[in-house]
């Protein structure tokens, strides 16, 4: 009996240590650390799981989810958890993207109540204390070559694994409403070298990488986008303007609206880039405000 509950005692020690270091997670995380402290302990991991879930010490996210709940915190009250946290585990092989990955690199202008991560089958959304959890499928260009972790790359402190900033800054004028809109991507633009000057010093924001991946996603009308706005940053940025060649020959053959609803805005025809484009994007009136 005395042993028995050494052992429960010991158990419950090495679930502690666990949940101290982790403000949410999965239920494979859990197994692998039990199997790393103790091979025999391991197959308990889901009666633990739900045996903690019951006392009200874990707080069941979603299937396979979790959140330790702070002694102090009441039974019915949520813990409240870093959006990119929880984002980053909504599937095995999810990759924070578009907003969220401009956030990583602390890029974003506006301050967004929800998370968006890159999957090969997102998972539902999930509401959770401090906001809600999207996903967005992989571009399907990605997938069919199997290049979904193509410019990936951790967090610093966390581990969660993000798009580069070469990466993000393609995806985010590919998809711009997954980043708030155009504002939010120009914005991003604008801080992105100043910012990677802090983060890592000599570093510079490397364009043929971003070339190379736009190509990757096997769209014109996007290797034109950013072909555009590579083209209003170069004298900024200073790199090789032939290292925008690749985009040239990419781009559309037929002239192309820069957003379905461009004929009813000023526009100027951009014939290096086959574009349509709004004044006020050439303009850079988003910096006038």
């Amino acid at each position: 009996m005395a042993h028995e509950f050494k052992a429960r005692e010991a158990e419950a020690r090495l679930c502690e240590t666990f949940f101290k270091a982790h403000s949410v997670f999965t239920a494979h995380e859990f197994r692998s650390y039990l199997t790393a402290q103790d091979q025999q302990r391991a197959h308990r991991h889901d009666r633990l799981l739900q045996e903690y879930a019951s006392t009200g010490r874990l707080h069941r996210l979603k299937r396979g989810l979790y959140a330790p709940r702070p002694p102090s915190l009441p039974a019915d009250e949520e813990p409240v958890v870093a959006l990119p946290q929880i984002a980053a585990r909504m599937t095995p092989d999810a990759v924070l993207a578009y907003h969220t990955a401009l956030e990583c690199y602390g890029l974003a202008y506006s301050l967004w109540f929800h998370a968006i991560y890159a999957a090969r089958k997102p998972a539902k959304k999930l509401r959770v204390a401090a906001g809600l959890i999207r996903g967005s499928a992989f571009p399907r260009a990605l997938r069919s070559a199997g290049m979904e972790y193509a410019e990936t790359t951790r967090t610093p402190r966390h581990g969660l694994r993000v798009t580069t900033l070469e990466r993000t800054l393609v995806d985010i004028v590919d998809r711009p409403e997954l980043c708030g809109g155009w504002d939010e991507v120009m914005h991003g633009y604008d801080l992105a070298p100043f910012t990677l000057s802090v983060l890592k010093p000599g570093r510079k924001i490397n364009v043929p990488r971003m070339v190379k991946y736009a190509q990757s996603l096997g769209n014109a009308f996007t290797c034109a986008k950013v072909g555009f706005v590579l083209d209003l940053y170069q004298p900024e940025w200073g790199f090789d303007t032939s290292a925008l060649a690749p985009l040239l020959s990419s781009r559309p053959r037929q002239r192309r609206y820069w957003e379905l609803c461009i004929p009813r805005l000023p526009a100027t025809w951009v014939p290096k880039w086959n574009l349509v484009v709004p004044c006020w994007l050439q303009q850079r009136a988003w910096r006038k405000y």
